[in-house]
């Protein structure tokens, strides 16, 4: 009796895994479908936000405080593609770029900005974060 336990037994585990496992895989592909469709939710979200200017910039500035500077950048780009003349876009983008330590896009971003347009503390805090911008400057 005992042998036929010990025959038996992994014998149940292993039908027991296999019958399972249809479960588990339908479980993992609606857990990625949701995933998906969050993200599609997501990216949605963000690509109407964009279409206003200002909701866009307020928008990237949320994302930027969760350290989500890759995602503000995206945000901005989206804003200054719909508004390309959007000065504090275009500034705060510049400033996102510089702070990812890409120098040089920050400096040609602020580059086609006007510092007059700007309170002076404003632009020097740009400048401080963009310095090869405060070197063309």
């Amino acid at each position: 009796m005992n042998t036929l336990k010990r025959l038996l037994l992994p014998s149940a585990i292993v039908l027991g895994l296999a019958a399972m496992t249809p479960t588990l895989a339908q479980d993992a592909a609606t857990n990625v479908a949701e995933t998906e469709a969050e993200a599609f939710a997501d990216l949605e979200a963000m690509a109407e936000v964009a279409v206003d200017e200002e909701a866009g910039i307020l928008f990237a500035q949320e994302q930027a405080s969760r350290g989500e500077i890759l995602q503000a950048i995206a945000t901005l780009e989206r804003v200054l593609a719909l508004h390309p003349k959007s000065q504090s876009a275009r500034l705060l983008h510049a400033v996102y770029l510089c702070q990812i330590d890409d120098q040089a896009g920050g400096a040609v971003e602020l580059g086609k900005l006007k510092k007059k347009n700007f309170p002076e503390d404003l632009w020097a805090q740009a400048m401080s974060v963009c310095p090869l911008a405060a070197a063309e400057d």
